[in-house]
């Protein structure tokens, strides 16, 4: 503890909300909502929360034609800007992919559980060679007092609840991809569609394009970046040094 005190203190990070621009702005649940139509296609979107160092948008797409509608992520763009003028603006970027994402989730559960199976083998085999050393130095009358073999049985145990909590974070996270973001979908007439789409936050991007393609329509929403810095209220010796 006095280590961290000199190293330094831990800042949070800033919050990061995207407000939608648009002459006619929709609550929903609390949520500033905008939509847009063009040939029957309906699409709505609105600001739902940070994630870590990304930014969820929920995104809902419509088929109010008589044809069949494909709506997919890979479809969905984004496009930072400085101010609102076109010269401030950097390349558009594709949303993350979620069927890469799940992609990257499984290898990284298949790693995870082929390094927890790894130590715990080690481990073991440490409280086992622990053990015996224990057994023999009493047996030749060194009696000890067993802390290694009680170290490396600690040693295991806090090893699997690691890795047990590695693995459920990995599978909490492969929920919310698979059944809340949005992905690839085949709209029959009069059906529709909904789901998060993420992005990546950029502190310096003061305006964030969203732009939408279904079939030949392309929905552009665009929304403000208003970004909040956040501290940790100062108490005893941390008041004074800060």
């Amino acid at each position: 503890m006095i280590a961290v005190a000199f190293i330094g203190c831990a800042t949070p990070a800033p919050l990061v909300r995207l407000n939608p621009k648009a002459a006619e702005i929709i609550w929903v649940a609390g949520r500033a909502s905008v939509r847009k139509e063009n040939g029957g296609v309906r699409v709505a979107t609105a600001f739902e929360h940070q994630d870590g160092p990304l930014l969820c948008l929920r995104l809902e797409v419509e088929n109010g034609t008589e044809a069949r509608l494909e709506v997919d992520p890979k479809n969905v763009t984004f496009t930072k800007c400085g101010d609102e003028t076109v010269a401030s603006c950097a390349p558009s970027q594709f949303v993350i992919d979620p069927e890469q994402a799940l992609a990257d989730l499984d290898v990284a559960q298949s790693r995870g559980m082929a390094q927890a199976a790894n130590t715990q083998a080690l481990l073991g085999t440490l409280v086992l060679l622990n053990a015996v050393g224990d057994l023999s130095s009493a047996a030749h009358g060194h009696p000890s007092s067993g802390l290694n073999t009680m170290a490396a049985a600690d040693l295991m145990e806090n090893g699997a609840a690691t890795s047990n909590n590695t693995l459920a974070t990995i599978a909490w996270r492969r929920q919310i991809w698979s059944n809340q973001a949005l992905r690839r979908n085949t709209l029959d007439p009069g059906q529709g569609a909904a789901g998060l789409v993420y992005l990546p936050i950029d502190l310096r991007a003061n305006y964030i394009w969203l732009h939408v393609r279904v079939a030949e329509s392309l929905f552009q929403f665009r929304f403000e970046q208003v970004v909040t810095q956040t501290a940790l209220p100062a108490t005893g010796a941390q008041a004074r040094r800060f």
